[in-house]
């Protein structure tokens, strides 16, 4: 089929099945579809099994006007139907996804809450406040596997957010099919609004093509609302009494191996108890918060002068953590540019992983409370939680607030504040205050997003400091750049935040050019830079970096990059380099080069690998890196990495490596057995975490998991294997709604 490229006011005609013969030309700088789901009685709800056989959808809004965004935009080359139907107590939404080439369809994940994206799938977004900023995302794929996500404004979607809901779907002859139902319980709203925002976006990832109902610009973010359809109509709904009730009781046994060998056996109950105030602002009590299914970090060995950040996994923080969120792109970027700045979230003000784990060591978290949703126009996040005793730690009450409200139609500025010290030492506490401007079109060109920060802290240690920032943002799809400033004064201390870094001006700036092609292997190529320049508070240099980037794309979504970096490093105290390796003061030249593939992720076998070599400390450090995953069929993915840095300086030399592998066995949609081990010959340890998951309904779950830790200390695996801690923790869970 003849691919026509579109842009703002291109006449369509002879495009792809659902188009008219005589297209209306679109504006997909304005473009904004509606659709209104039809309102059914509970008698004629479809049966959830993935065949549009109900006679519901006969009735139900039809969607069939898509666009193609990804490799090209233009008319899509197979036809996409979408049926919305709702009656009081839930939204129920059909898709039938043809396709000329139903034998290559992907549809190789069965695992709940697995990476569907690498299957032929749809998204299902939708933001129910019409923020334009964050909701909720349903994704499905092929076989009807289920993932759903909460979707933050200019951070990466919260894939460990876990509701109910339901959904089947089946390969056809021409296509694939798939059904699901979200219950109006699952979701905070106000009712008898003027609509939602909704994102409807097809993956055809065996052909790597990308297809969407709105938002037809693959600059757009597929994870935003920037430019959402709308959904509409909704109206005389049952959101129930909004009580819900999570109750789990958890059989937990464990062994510290060193002699006078521990046992420990306990039962261990805990609760989520939630009542929606109002139907869009909904508080939670929890307590004896459960952990138990939290998985590994991701190895990390430091090999740098600041301390490591590790990303919150813990589902019970992530559920409603867009409620939290501060200064927007500044403490993560979104652009999609490979000169793309490197931020780090040094200076966050509020970072969940303080709660609960202290120094490394995991705190019980007694009990706590959330409040979280919208009330009278303004978007509120309040949490406040009080932690066990540790060692040499007393119980804390540690606290944040969050309020944020959107002003003059496409801004936001919002307040936060925090209180407590983790670990006892001092009465610390914060305050600060964020902006966001965002503007679909800039000068009449594309999209641009401004974020600005202030926020200042309190200690009984230090004296009260500040940090402020602002960051501007042009994230587009054939030319993107950013510019930041940001300062981080010397006794900065949020006790609940991140801070790696006091005491300094940092300055960057990156910009970037894609140039698509038609036609041939390459989809698009890339190039750009990115500047850094820090500084102490007296302005004097302490790091600079120039670097130039070159990439490419293929058609079938390979992706490789060249990197080329100039580096200068001023080293004003000692530190140490894993081994016990000394970097004494001075100015170092850290120049250097790295080179990284990474194959398709939509192919049931796949690499990621890179190679890096860099001037280091006086020395040198040369890094290989190599992931491999593989799913030979939907019962079976395996995910293999192996890091190994050798690092040569004046002190000494080092050789930092760690190893994974991950594996997930899916006995169906709803049952599957998954374990994480992971080991570096730094610390010697290994650690192995296995789980069995089932999902009796979506109301019911049975968790088994057994965790294990190691030392290895010598290359004789038997003779030096030393078992230091196994636990093990059987779980019953149901959520009963009111």
């Amino acid at each position: 089929m003849l691919r026509i490229a579109l842009a703002a006011g291109l006449a369509l005609s002879g495009a792809a099945a659902g188009f008219a013969d005589e297209q209306a030309p679109r504006d997909f700088q304005t473009y904004k579809p509606t659709v209104k789901p039809t309102r059914i009685e509970k008698s004629e709800a479809p049966r959830i099994d993935g065949k549009l056989d109900d006679a519901v959808w006969t009735k139900a809004a039809e969607i069939s006007e898509f666009y193609e965004v990804e490799p090209t935009v233009g008319p899509p080359s197979v036809e996409t139907r979408v049926y919305m139907a709702y009656d009081e107590d839930a939204l129920y939404v059909a898709i039938h996804a043809y396709d000329d080439e139903p034998e290559k369809i992907f549809a190789t994940i069965l695992e709940r809450d697995g990476d569907v994206w690498r299957d032929d799938m749809v998204r299902f977004y939708i933001d129910p406040f019409d923020t334009g900023l964050s909701g909720f995302g349903f994704d499905v794929n092929a076989l009807g596997v289920r993932a759903e996500r909460l979707i933050q404004a200019n951070r990466r979607p919260v894939d460990e957010w876990d509701t109910i809901w339901d959904a089947a779907g089946e390969v056809t002859d021409d296509g694939w099919t798939a059904e699901f139902v979200i219950p109006f319980r699952s979701l905070s709203f106000e009712p008898g609004g003027d609509g939602w925002g909704l994102m409807i976006t097809r993956e055809r990832s065996h052909a790597s093509e990308e297809i969407r109902w709105a938002a037809i610009d693959p600059s757009v973010n597929k994870f935003g609302f920037s430019r959402a359809g709308r959904l509409v109509g909704i109206h005389d709904i049952n959101q129930g009494h909004g009580v819900e009730v999570q109750l789990q009781a958890g059989l937990s046994a464990s062994r510290d191996w060193d002699r006078p060998r521990d046992d420990d056996l306990s039962i261990e109950p805990s609760a989520n108890i939630s009542y929606k105030i109002t139907p869009s602002l909904t508080g939670l009590l929890t307590l004896n918060t459960d952990f138990s299914d939290t998985p590994l970090d991701d190895r990390q060995i430091n090999t740098s002068r600041f301390s490591l950040f590790f990303p919150e996994t813990r589902d019970f923080f992530l559920q409603d953590a867009a409620f939290f969120e501060f200064a927007g792109q500044t403490f993560g970027s979104s652009s999609n540019s490979i000169s793309a700045n490197s931020n780090t979230p040094n200076g966050q003000p509020f970072f969940s992983r303080r709660i609960g784990i202290v120094n490394g060591q995991r705190v019980t978290v007694k009990g706590g409370a959330k409040l979280s949703g919208e009330i009278g126009g303004v978007q509120v996040g309040m949490l406040t939680a009080q932690t066990g005793e540790a060692a040499g730690i007393d119980s804390q009450n540690l606290s944040v607030a969050r309020a944020a409200m959107d002003i003059f139609g496409g801004s936001r500025i919002g307040v936060i504040a925090t209180n407590g010290d983790p670990t006892g030492r001092s009465d610390n506490s914060l305050a600060g205050i964020d902006y966001l401007y965002q503007t679909p079109s800039f000068l009449g060109g594309g999209r641009l997003q401004a974020d600005m920060f202030y926020q200042r802290s309190f200690s009984s240690l230090v004296e009260d400091d500040d940090s402020y920032g602002v960051r501007v943002d042009y994230p587009n799809d054939a030319l993107s750049w950013v510019v930041e400033a940001r300062e981080i004064g010397q006794d900065f201390t949020p006790a609940l935040g991140f801070v790696n870094r006091p005491g300094t001006r940092d300055y960057s700036a990156s910009w970037n050019r894609r140039l698509r092609q038609s036609g041939g292997w390459m989809r698009w190529w890339q190039f750009g830079t990115r500047h850094e320049f820090i500084t102490d508070l007296d302005g004097n240099e302490e790091t600079r970096t120039n670097e130039v980037a070159l990439g490419l794309q293929t058609k079938w979504t390979d992706d490789i990059s060249f990197f080329l970096t100039n580096n200068e490093e001023t080293i004003t105290a000692p530190f140490n380099l894993p081994g016990g390796l000394v970097v004494p003061v001075g100015q170092y030249n850290n120049d250097g080069v790295r080179a990284k593939l990474q194959s398709s992720l939509a192919r049931p076998y796949g690499t990621v690998a890179e190679i890096r070599h860099r001037n280091f400390y006086g020395g040198t450090s040369t890094k290989y890196a190599l992931a491999l995953n593989m799913r030979p069929n939907a019962r079976v993915d395996v995910r293999a990495s192996y890091s190994r840095e050798d690092i040569s300086v004046p002190a000494g030399e080092v050789s930092v490596q760690i190893g994974s592998m991950d594996t997930v066995f899916n006995f169906s949609p709803t049952l599957s057995m998954s374990t994480q081990t992971q080991y570096d010959n730094i610390s010697n340890s290994l650690s192995f975490f296995g789980r069995l998951q089932w999902e009796v309904r979506p109301e019911t779950e049975v968790f088994l998991a057994l965790g294990h830790g190691a030392i290895i200390d010598g290359d004789d695996f038997r003779e030096n294997f030393r078992s230091v801690q196994t636990s093990a923790i059987l779980r019953f869970g149901n959520t009963f709604r009111f």
